[in-house]
């Protein structure tokens, strides 16, 4: 689903990534992990395009994105659910309008629209929010309405960039509990974390990223 060979990226002249190879399967649910500056993000904006390596090939679904054209760019993201940390909801909109949106832009008619987002916001245990607006929630439940947003268009991928970052454990269990709902349901799901109890002990397979050096930026692959 994911394939990495030799990418390399850098940012002003910085090395980030440098020849940097790594894969993750169709319907495997993967952590990305490392420390500060390693470049767990830089790595999600290479697979959803909003940066484009300077070396190397990327391939999502086996199709190679470095040469994608511009005007592709929107259909390769709408395959793929993106859950950022900062949440990105619009406060103006309810829960169920955020939810909803993806779906609209997509062309969607209303009455599979409200099926499709209540069910969503059902398997996110939010389906009895659907109207309140994002201040009247929770850190956790903003992150859940931000994980049904991602969902709800049923990408094949979904990119999840330190999910749980500014949650309690208990809360944070909750959101890994809805990731691996959704990955049993057939998505693959790649979670970049410094958060050890999200893949200690899961079973699952976990990419440890080192900073790029001259010999290549270090990948060790292990199982959790």
């Amino acid at each position: 689903m994911i394939k990495f060979e030799s990418v390399s990226k850098s940012y002003d002249g910085n090395m980030v990534l440098n020849d940097l190879s790594f894969h993750v399967e169709k319907g495997e649910l993967a952590f990305l992990t490392g420390p500060s500056g390693a470049g767990k993000t830089t790595i999600l904006k290479l697979i959803y395009h909003a940066l484009a390596p300077e070396a190397g090939a990327i391939y999502i679904n086996g199709q190679n994105t470095c040469f994608i054209k511009h005007s592709d760019i929107p259909w390769l993201r709408r395959a793929i659910g993106i859950v950022f940390q900062d949440f990105r909801l619009l406060l103006t909109k309810t829960v169920f309008e955020n939810v909803a949106l993806a779906l609209r832009i997509r062309g969607l008619d209303e009455r599979e629209i409200k099926a499709r987002v209540m069910e969503t916001l059902k398997m996110v245990g939010l389906r009895h929010k659907s109207d309140n607006f994002p201040q009247a929630l929770s850190g956790g439940e903003q992150q859940r309405v931000v994980i049904a947003r991602a969902i709800a268009a049923e990408p094949m991928l979904i990119l999840a960039d330190e999910p749980t970052g500014n949650l309690d454990p208990e809360t944070a269990a909750g959101i890994m509990s809805s990731f691996k709902e959704i990955n049993a349901r057939g998505a693959t799901i790649l979670i970049a974390t410094h958060n050890r109890d999200l893949y200690h002990n899961s079973g699952r397979k976990v990419f440890r990223i080192a900073s790029g050096t001259a010999a290549g930026t270090v990948v060790r692959q292990e199982e959790s």
